[in-house]
């Protein structure tokens, strides 16, 4: 064969067009033709949030799912798209697309294109269902779905996100008054012990609808110790595992190597790079694995430019990028000065217990070490608390400090909440200087500490094993 046939022009000559590629992307709902979402990706198990969801699937607002990478939210679109098609909806009225493709994200007019392409592909009859998965790679999406929206077009767009702060960067003016989001983080405890155990969840999910002073009742205290082992063994798993359903799904060792590698290249690589053109990705990886060593510790930006060899505003810049992929929690101390709060040293925590012992390689000896347990067991009441009282927009939940330090003040603006946890079977009042001056100090009423496995009342203060903690307090 001459050796002319095989230059660069003739490959590209029969490469397909992009235009070829976006309408087999667009034709990919396989669902089409069986009527049917597979299992594999449509998981038996629900979210809580799922409800919510499918709820507003008959309104014609925008419904935006937000959060972190690998925590689900593909699978609730999936969900979603199923229970579509079992309530008979057209299978050919239900499109999903991703843009998590360098090639068709790259486009700035992809949204309508993809939109198009399906019209011409289908006679589409009534409302469509259009899922747009990892939306944020898309400049000005929120431009192109006001458009369709206030045309009134035939279409329910179900949006979802990687990154929380562009996705209401993007929304905050063109979207306005259009849009619900709705976060989706890893899994909480209670979600986690569903999944493993439907019948112990059955039972967590009652105890979060019970008062809190029902708990130190005599019928409800015989019904806890009796699902005690069960609770405190899946959440000694939970707390070595964490809750990113991809990882705790597999043997431990594996699971860990898949958040080293590819979860972490994926955020870093993939989202910051792109998302945030981030150019110094070496001190960006340096930034958090400090962050790994400082979890549950405050931090001071001035000392971490100096160790990583930076500036200062480098420091702030990547630890919000880290924050804006849900990697980092920052926390302010509570103040009733606004200036304070800025000023102030902020606290560190990493997202999910799991991610972190992954990357310090620990496993089950954490439970051994009452100090490090503590630190998790630290973090993890944080990212619930942090669920229940925060949006992206406004975080509700802060450590305070004085002559003592107290880990968190939840602030729902009618009350504040202040919890200490210890992580013990023996609290002494030691233990308890913070949460005792915060409360004569701001006259709360009410204070709570998180243990190991101390359930009793003492005056104005709740100790409360960290498991049931979760399911009740931090879990409605």
């Amino acid at each position: 064969m001459p050796y002319h046939l095989y230059t660069p022009r003739s490959i590209f000559a029969i490469m397909p067009s992009k235009e070829a590629i976006l309408r087999e992307m667009v034709k990919a709902s396989y669902w089409w033709e069986r009527g049917a979402v597979d299992e594999k990706d449509a998981l038996p198990y629900k979210r809580r949030i799922f409800g919510e969801l499918l709820a507003e699937l008959d309104e014609r607002r925008i419904t935006g799912i937000i959060g972190a990478r690998r925590t689900g939210k593909t699978t609730l679109m999936y969900q979603l798209v199923r229970a579509l098609l079992e309530k008979g909806v057209d299978a050919k009225s239900v499109l999903m697309f991703s843009f998590d493709n360098p090639l068709m994200s790259a486009d700035e007019q992809i949204i309508p294109k993809v939109l198009e392409t399906y019209r011409e592909t289908f006679q589409l009859k009534g409302t469509a269902f259009v899922f747009l998965d990892e939306v944020q790679y898309v400049k000005d999406w929120s431009r192109w779905l006001k458009g369709f929206h206030d045309r009134k077009e035939p279409f329910k767009f179900v949006v979802s996100g990687s990154s929380g702060t562009l996705i209401y960067k993007d929304t905050s003016e063109s979207l306005a008054g259009r849009v619900s989001f709705h976060r989706v983080g890893p899994f909480s405890f209670p979600e986690f012990a569903e999944y493993h155990d439907p019948k112990l969840g059955k039972f967590l999910e009652e105890l979060g609808g019970i008062r809190t002073e029902e708990l130190f009742s005599d019928r409800v205290r015989a019904r806890i110790e009796f699902h005690k082992g069960e609770a405190l063994s899946l959440f000694n798993r939970y707390l070595i595992r964490g809750g990113i359903p991809e990882a705790f799904q597999q043997e431990l060792k594996a699971g860990q190597k898949w958040l080293r590698s590819d979860y972490v290249g994926l955020v870093f690589y993939r989202d910051l790079m792109k998302l945030f053109e981030v150019r110094d990705i070496r001190t960006l990886e340096e930034l958090f694995f400090f962050a790994v060593n400082a979890h549950a510790q405050r931090i001071n930006y001035s000392r971490i430019a100096g160790a990583l060899g930076t500036r200062i505003e480098t420091v702030k810049q990547y630890l919000g990028y880290l924050e804006a992929v849900k990697m980092v929690t920052l926390l302010n101390c509570h103040s009733r000065s606004a200036k304070k709060v800025i000023r102030a040293e902020k606290k560190i925590y990493i997202a999910d217990s799991g991610l972190r012992n992954a990357v310090l390689g620990a496993a089950e000896e954490i439970l051994a070490d009452e100090q490090q347990a503590s630190f998790e067991v630290e973090g993890i009441v944080g990212a619930h608390l942090d669920a229940k009282f925060s949006t992206d927009l406004s975080r509700n939940v802060y450590f305070w400090r004085s002559l003592h330090e107290l880990d968190f003040v939840a602030d729902d603006r009618r009350e504040l909440m202040p919890v200490e946890v210890k992580y013990s079977s023996n609290v002494d009042a030691r233990d308890l200087r913070g949460l005792l001056t915060f409360m004569e100090e701001f006259g709360v009423t009410l204070g709570y500490v998180v243990t190991k496995d101390l359930l009793r009342k003492e005056g104005n203060l709740l100790y409360i094993p960290a498991w049931l903690f979760l399911c009740t307090i931090a879990g409605r």
